[in-house]
């Protein structure tokens, strides 16, 4: 799933108007100063994308909102911060009766203690690789189901191929100028 460049116009839009609203406050700061405005223009820009229909937008709006809640207040434009946060985790079915019935057929097929171990591993594994996730997505934690834990997964994917995108077109435009 590739971001398209609908997305990437749209996003290059939202964080200049970012880097607009820091412009004043950046000229005379440092680096890292310069830096932490960069990337939470970049931050708001791609969670704005959203508007807010993903978990994962909604906790940058939260995090962004604690740091610099005029910056969220003019790059969301026309979007309540307030419903952005506040909004409830959808809910996804689980079908028990497959769940149910494949576990019977694996029971049929091994020994039980051999069984058990194998699902403990397995257990294991899965456990470590969903923890790695909660914690590569934002507001990750806070999702204990893992179907939706991968769906935003996906799409934080999406929206940082996006941003970088976006980022290399201009450092090749830069490149480019300096060129001449």
């Amino acid at each position: 799933m590739q971001p398209t460049s609908s997305m990437n116009k749209e996003f290059l839009k939202k964080w200049q108007m970012g880097l607009q609203i820091f412009r004043p406050s950046i000229d005379n700061t440092s680096v890292s100063e310069r830096k932490r405005a960069i990337k939470l223009s970049a931050d708001v820009a791609m969670a704005s994308l959203r508007k807010g229909t993903t978990c994962w937008s909604r906790a940058l709006i939260q995090k962004t909102a604690s740091e610099d809640n005029f910056l969220v207040r003019q790059m969301l434009s026309g979007i309540k911060e307030e419903t952005l946060i506040n909004k409830k985790l959808p809910k996804v079915m689980c079908h028990r009766k497959i769940v149910r019935r494949s576990k019977k057929i694996l029971m049929r097929r091994k020994s039980r203690s051999a069984m058990e171990e194998v699902a403990a591993k397995a257990k294991k594994l899965v456990k470590r690789k969903t923890q790695g996730l909660r914690n590569a997505v934002p507001g990750g934690e806070f999702m204990s189901n893992n179907v939706l834990l991968i769906q935003e997964t996906l799409d934080y994917i999406v929206s940082l191929q996006t941003q970088v995108n976006v980022m290399r077109s201009i450092v090749d435009a830069a490149a480019a100028g300096i060129e001449r």
